[in-house]
């Protein structure tokens, strides 16, 4: 009888922690949604910009510009930013997106013929 007393006391907390740190989990989990918008960029170097400035939004926590697709992935916080405003950082950096509705100027100029190379390189 004592053992198992012993044993209670002993697979109780760790019940209590498992069932907290998965709690946890599924709460970190919901905390995010992903988006994907088509957008206007040809080169490396718009494939880095979009990258590197739209992943400095408060709440934005990853950013992949597929050159092929043309699509960019953004995983970030519902709570501080939503689809219209990933749309606008993305027009920020000079490119057009699907849902852009006045042209934006993009400041990138300088690519090869194949529309892939530019002055700023991919890191």
């Amino acid at each position: 009888m004592k053992s198992m007393k012993n044993l209670l006391s002993l697979l109780l907390p760790v019940v209590v922690f498992l069932t907290f740190s998965c709690s946890s989990n599924a709460q970190n989990q919901a905390a995010t949604s992903e988006v994907k918008i088509k957008t206007e960029f040809h080169c490396n170097g718009g494939k880095a910009k979009i990258e590197t400035e739209v992943a400095k939004v408060d709440g934005v926590s990853s950013v992949v510009a597929d050159l092929e697709t043309k699509i960019v992935t953004i995983v970030f916080d519902p709570a501080k930013q939503n689809k219209e405003s990933l749309v606008k950082a993305i027009e920020a950096t000079g490119h057009m997106t699907e849902f852009s509705s006045t042209p934006v100027k993009s400041e990138c100029g300088n690519h090869g013929k194949d529309g892939k190379n530019c002055d700023t390189p991919v890191e």
